[in-house]
């Protein structure tokens, strides 16, 4: 059997929640004297981006290997067991276009919104910018 007490606090929940929704057409603890103007549209946030540069070890038709490497030289010389640097965060995976064209040896920027949790990282939606060397 429910006791006066229990229907009491049902009622008093009810009504407060009820009020709550309905006289503000908004929950009693949401802000609702902020407008929709004073709101930033999701495109006028800057995002950070993760930048990353390195050596292209390695291409294919669908991704890259970059190596973080001081020199072009120590970055090519683990071309073929580039695993060891992948352990030590070193490597990144970046996929690109169909079109598009790096050589091995040639120095990247990376920027990209995120990496995958995976050995070596993938870029996640990557902005390559080659870097000329001059000598």
């Amino acid at each position: 059997m429910i006791s006066t007490k229990q229907k009491l606090a049902t009622v008093a929940t009810t009504l407060v929640l009820g009020c709550g929704l309905t006289v503000g057409a908004a929950p009693a603890f949401a802000n609702s004297h902020e407008g929709a103007s004073h709101a930033s549209p999701i495109s006028s946030v800057p995002q950070e981006q993760i930048p990353f540069t390195g050596y292209v070890i390695s291409a294919d038709d669908k991704y890259l290997v970059v190596a973080d490497m001081p020199t072009k030289e120590e970055a090519l010389s683990y071309q073929n067991d580039w695993w060891e640097l992948a352990a030590q965060g070193k490597i990144l995976r970046v996929p690109i276009s169909v079109g598009d064209h790096y050589e091995i040896g040639e120095k990247l920027n990376v920027f990209s919104k995120g990496w995958t949790f995976s050995i070596p990282p993938i870029a996640v939606m990557p902005t390559i910018e080659k870097i000329s060397e001059s000598y």
